[in-house]
């Protein structure tokens, strides 16, 4: 694997980068200066490093050991754009086992695709149009800034120096130790030297920016760590949740992790235009706007959460990532799905009433077991070779399989066990570079087991297993294990591995814990015949029950509190293993609707959160079935969800629970869009009440739900049209804080007028209207509206040259788009013309999403044709009880 991957000659080692930049925020270019301390290994006269988009200027090396003079210009620059390298060759060679500097002057363009070295555009209180430069380096973009070794395996120290206007603030990674005044207009700001740290999380802010601040308690940092939250003029009051948050969580983590947080502060700072969600560079986290600001009065519920856990990964990777990194990017996976465990871990400690664990298998484990159900999956370590295959491992699998990876092995080894295990780890390769193996090591050492022996199955391996269990005579049952596959259809040949399965066997009154290792074995239950596997939902696989098991579970859970399945994670499971079991065929889409009435006296947020999930997904499915078939389901939803909106309301106290108010939302939301003329009547009142100026009329937390419910169930095209624009303008008032204005945008979808479908799709060409990062707010709401989803495929392919530029430096957001306007598609016709319209497009960049995004169609289409005659029956039998 190591001879495929496209890395830099090894003749020369870099030690120290001694780095100058000045931006120019009117010119949007910058000139730069680097010293590079090198070790050289083999005797060289010619050196290869990264750069791209970089003019080389000149370059000289410097070095005591040469025989004639000190110092050589470099003869010859040749660039090789297609690898992102200069080669720079020079006379007489230099000696192995010496050391030399190389001198390099450049000019480079503060882009504007979010990527290396770039602007990033903000409004002025009296409307005018200014930018920051600030840097986005992960995964191989720090070449896109200055010439270096752009490998995480070539850690080096960085003297950074910053050459900016005197009136703006000028971040890197370490504080500032010097700041001269070079004339009215300049300053220079000099930082003090970082550790021993990879490219990828170098990092520079240069804007007019303001800060709150607060400092650590220093009780596992041995001193008191500064903390501060930067962001755009006029909205440092919205930093106060991040920064409790980070104050609290560096001391955590220092506890966690057995070693200090390293550098003397820790700046975080919002970013207007961002690609990603936020980016671990060292003692500098950048983050979009809408993942680190809260508005205590106007951000929604959700947005705080998403704060929180936002800051608590990023923060992890300040330790698991920066002080520890990976060798390669194919173990990725070490900073992301560690960072994504352990962050929720904090969060945990922190908020401990948000139950951030069982909202982990309500979310976070869906994503991950969904995708690893499709042949097109990947192993959580997966070879990368270049740099066009890096971006297309930042998925599912590296975070939140990895991260539920890690949770089973934390839960069957002890948490206690598992982070003693990580402290050692982190102690041993601190300021270096580890590999799984590495890991697991550590973890052995302190559990006393050979954890890779049954680890490697589940990192190095794709898929997960389903666990079909048969009743056996005198109290047994036989578990047997295969490979699950979305599809259904899975072959001998791809059931070659037999996973380590960890079954916490759920009985009344405990658990009893039993392991699978093999293909089929046997195991006992209680005379009762009553059990369910993977208690907690701890561990990664679907179980396939037969039919009476799964009748006496739903008898289980309409005895609430008096029944076995209490753990509210027991009863998301049971869901959502029969909810993905009726996709692939092992199950009936009928036996899910029917077990779904067993719920009808719930009480708990994340199970009613599954439910809507997969009865939200049989809708999305069906939208081409007939009306009746289509109200039919309809009607069950409205059946399950109306009662509860009722009980609980449209008001928010003080008082309330934080899982009763996300309730009542994910209630009023179900009812609202299941034709429930009560909730869509008061939906309508509240709505022109806030739009006449009354902001009380409608609570930060419902107003998502309540554009979408009103703007779908407008009765006359003047209605729409009234009712798209009021949001339109609420997501162009500034006054509104970033996450509810992007609440609005993705409203704008829900129309069902071809005009304003066309619309809205053209906003999103438009970076006046759109800022090409929240496209994806856009294209998924697009995704989402049966009504748009042809629409939005003829935008696609007639625009998809220009969207292809669009998004060029920003592939994950094409991805996106990409998987956002197949996935919708139900039918074999459509998917058919869907992949002969990519036959002949060059799709490198996005083969893995592209692929992933078809599978998933057509499994969609198989479930479909598969089940749409005995689910229609069902309707027919059922809908009048529920009407």
């Amino acid at each position: 694997m190591t001879d495929q991957r496209q890395i830099l000659p090894t003749n020369v080692q870099p030690v120290h980068y001694d780095l100058t930049l000045q931006p120019d925020l009117e010119t949007f270019f910058f000139q730069g200066q680097v010293k590079i301390d090198l070790l050289v290994l083999q005797d060289s006269n010619t050196i290869v490093l990264n750069a791209h988009d970089l003019k080389i200027r000149s370059a000289t090396i410097y070095s005591t050991s040469l025989k004639t003079e000190s110092r050589q210009p470099v003869t010859s620059i040749c660039c090789d754009e297609k690898r992102d390298q200069v080669s720079l060759s020079f006379v007489e060679t230099l000696p192995a086992q010496s050391k030399a500097v190389l001198e390099v002057h450049f000019d480079g363009i503060l882009n504007d695709q979010m990527c290396g070295f770039y602007r990033s555009s903000y409004k002025t209180s009296d409307g005018e149009t200014k930018y920051i430069a600030t840097t986005q380096f992960e995964a191989t973009d720090a070449r896109r800034a200055f010439p270096c070794w752009d490998e995480p395996l070539l850690k080096a120290t960085f003297d950074i120096t910053l050459i900016v206007p005197a009136h703006l603030t000028a971040l890197s990674n370490t504080n500032v130790i010097a700041e001269y005044q070079l004339s009215d207009q300049l300053k220079q700001v000099k930082y003090s030297t970082t550790p021993l740290m990879s490219t990828y999380l170098v990092a520079f802010v240069i804007g007019p920016f303001e800060y709150i601040e607060a400092f650590t308690t220093g009780e596992h940092n041995g001193q008191p760590v500064r903390v501060r939250v930067y962001t755009p003029p006029g909205q440092a009051e919205q930093g106060h949740h991040a920064l409790s948050v980070a104050v609290k969580a560096l001391e955590l983590f220092a506890k966690h992790f057995g070693e200090p947080y390293p550098l003397p502060k820790l700046d975080m700072i919002g970013i207007a235009d961002f690609e990603t969600g936020a980016m671990e560079n060292w003692g500098l986290i950048t983050y979009r706007t809408v993942s680190l600001l809260f508005d205590e009065k106007q951000s929604s519920i959700v947005s705080k959460k998403r704060t929180a856990y936002v800051v608590c990964h990023e923060l992890a990777h300040q330790w698991f990532g920066n002080l520890v990194t990976m060798k390669w990017w194919n173990e990725l996976w070490l900073n992301e799905s560690f960072a994504t465990w352990v962050g929720w871990l904090a969060v945990d400690d922190i908020f401990p009433e948000w139950d951030v664990w069982t909202s982990f298998v309500n979310e976070d484990m869906p994503r991950a077991l969904n995708l690893d159900a499709l042949r097109s999956s990947h192993p959580i370590e997966v070879a990368v070779n270049d740099a066009a295959e890096i971006h297309q491992i930042f998925d599912a699998i590296s975070y939140y399989k990895g991260a539920s990876v890690i949770r089973m092995l934390s839960t069957w080894l002890g948490v206690d066990t598992f982070l003693a295990g990580v402290r050692l780890y982190v102690r041993r390769h601190k300021f270096s570079n580890a590999s799984t193996n590495d890991l697991w090591l550590a973890l052995s050492e302190e559990a006393g087991v050979d954890v890779s022996q049954f680890m490697d199955l589940w990192t190095k391996r794709v898929g997960y297993p389903v666990l079909s269990v048969s009743l056996q005579p005198v109290n047994k049952i036989k578990v047997v294990q295969s490979r699950y596959l979305s599809t259904g259809d899975l072959q001998a040949a791809e059931d070659s591995t037999m996973w380590w399965a960890p079954l916490g066997m759920l009985v009344p009154n405990h658990t009893q814990m039993f392991t699978l290792t093999e293909k089929a074995q046997e195991f006992s239950i209680p005379e009762s015949g009553l059990f369910k596997l993977n208690a907690g939902q701890t561990s990664v696989y679907r179980v396939h029950y037969p039919i009476e098991v799964i009748r006496a579970l739903a008898d289980e859970v309409k005895k609430g509190r008096n029944g076995m399945l209490v753990n509210t994670a027991d009863r998301v499971g049971l869901i959502a293993d029969a909810g993905n079991l009726c996709v692939s065929g092992e199950q009936e889409t009928t036996a899910f609707l029917e077990l779904a009435q067993a719920f009808v006296n719930e009480e708990n947020y994340f199970v009613w959160s599954q439910l809507s999930t997969h009865l939200s997904n049989i809708l999305g499915v069906w939208y081409l079935e007939p009306d009746y078939v289509k109200d039919g389901l309809k009607a069950l939803r409205r059946h399950l969800f109306a009662p509860m909106a009722r009980r609980l309301g449209w008001e928010f106290a003080e008082s309330d629970e934080y899982l009763t108010n996300i309730l009542r939302v994910l209630s009023l939301t179900n009812a609202g869009r299941s034709n429930d003329t009560e909730t869509i009547q008061e939906a309508k009142r509240r709505f022109a009440r806030f739009v006449a100026g009354d902001m009380d009329a409608l609570h930060p937390n419902l107003r998502g739900p309540v554009y979408g419910i009103v703007l779908s169930n407008a009765t006359t095209a003047d209605e729409e049209n009234t009712t798209w624009n009021h949001i339109l303008n609420i997501y162009r008032n500034d006054q509104f804080p970033t996450d509810q204005r992007l609440i609005a945008l993705n409203s704008l979808g829900g129309a069902k007028s071809h005009a304003l479908i066309s619309r809205y799709m053209l906003m999103s060409l438009d970076e006046k209207e759109v800022r090409s990062q929240d496209t994806i707010y856009v294209f998924g709401s697009l995704a989402a509206n049966p009504d748009a989803r042809q629409l939005f495929w003829q935008f696609f392919s007639e625009n998809y040259d220009l969207l292809r530029s669009k998004f060029s430096s920003s592939p994950s957001l094409f991805a996106a788009a990409i998987c956002s306007v197949v996935t919708g598609f139900s039918s074999v016709e459509q998917l058919d013309q869907v992949e002969a319209f990519f036959a002949d497009k060059d799709t490198k960049d996005y083969a893995r999403a592209l692929q992933q995004a078809l599978e998933s169609a057509r499994v969609n289409a198989k479930w479909l044709l598969r089940s749409r005659a005995s689910v229609a029956d069902w309707v027919q039998a059922h809908t009048t009880a529920f009407n």
